[in-house]
């Protein structure tokens, strides 16, 4: 009877053949330690799987922007109430399943925000939490995911620089961000050239995207934008939207007709795309655009 009892106590074998399913450091709940050293291993491995999805997004500019893009479409589609109805009334149609980019960058933002917390938690301001502060400040930028890389860029300027200085180079890489944001999605063009003087930043181009801005000159904004790395190229793509309608209005109440070439110089996108995205309603005939037609008397 003992013996009966004592073996069916026991596990079987099959319960002792299963094993954890293996799991994601990245996606695993919860902050990382306030260890260190489990700190420094959660950012290398943040750092190992964005190049490799970096890697996989393919070596083209254009191909790692698309990438890019998505999780910035994704943010935006996301503004609706937990109960499933837009904010105009309608109903959210059958969610899509996403690419399998977007959710690894998801992952990956997710991540790079988990660790900034941990660092902030534990205080540190060394040379760790400012490599870790300049990737993902770089990371999120290229996302536009300004919800990140902003309040990181506030914190690595006067949090963690006074204790830990940034290189030269590296501190007018930054400041220049800030700027940017401020003068582009902000469209706060007096305290941007508050902090320029403060952080005494020379800059030529940065200085030209803000008096591009202040007089509304779309043609010194474009030819600028081509210029500029891909970092700041993006922070000035807040500004686009706004540069273009301006534009847009002018050309309506200034021309009659204009070249088709002409409209798309002023306003930084082909024809097509105007058409679609702008709803530009002005006649094309060949390669002239006809903005107005006189009025018979």
């Amino acid at each position: 009877m003992t013996s009966t009892l004592s073996a069916s106590r026991l596990p079987s074998t099959a319960w002792n053949r299963l094993k954890p399913p293996p799991t994601d450091l990245l996606e695993s709940y919860g902050l990382p330690s306030k260890d260190l050293k489990v700190q420094e291993t959660y950012y290398n491995k943040i750092v190992e799987r964005y190049m490799q999805f970096c890697a996989a997004a393919g070596r083209h500019d254009d191909a790692l922007d698309k990438a890019f893009a998505s999780l910035s479409l994704e943010n935006a589609d996301q503004k609706i109430s937990p109960n499933g109805v837009l904010p105009s009334g309608g109903t959210v149609s059958t969610p899509v399943a996403k690419p399998t980019s977007s959710i690894e960058l998801s992952v990956l933002t997710m991540s790079m925000r988990k660790l900034r917390e941990a660092i902030v938690a534990s205080s540190r301001t060394d040379t760790f939490a400012q490599r870790a502060y300049v990737f993902i400040i770089r990371a999120m930028i290229l996302t536009a995911t300004y919800e990140s890389y902003h309040p990181a860029l506030l914190h690595l300027l006067y949090k963690i620089h006074p204790c830990t200085p940034l290189p030269s180079p590296e501190l007018h890489e930054f400041v220049s961000y800030h700027i940017l944001d401020l003068s582009c999605r902000l469209g706060d063009l007096c305290n941007a050239f508050s902090i320029r003087k403060r952080w005494d930043l020379q800059d030529k181009r940065v200085e030209m995207v803000l008096k591009a801005l202040v007089h509304d000159d779309w043609v010194t904004f474009w030819r600028i934008r081509g210029v500029v790395d891909g970092y700041q190229r993006k922070l000035m793509g807040w500004a686009e939207e706004g540069v273009r309608k301006h534009a847009l209005k002018c050309l309506g109440r200034s021309y009659l007709g204009v070249d088709k070439a002409y409209v798309e110089c002023c306003t930084g996108r082909t024809w097509e795309e105007l058409k679609l995205q702008n709803s530009v309603g002005w006649e094309l005939d060949g390669d002239k655009v006809t903005i107005r037609r006189m009025k018979a008397k």
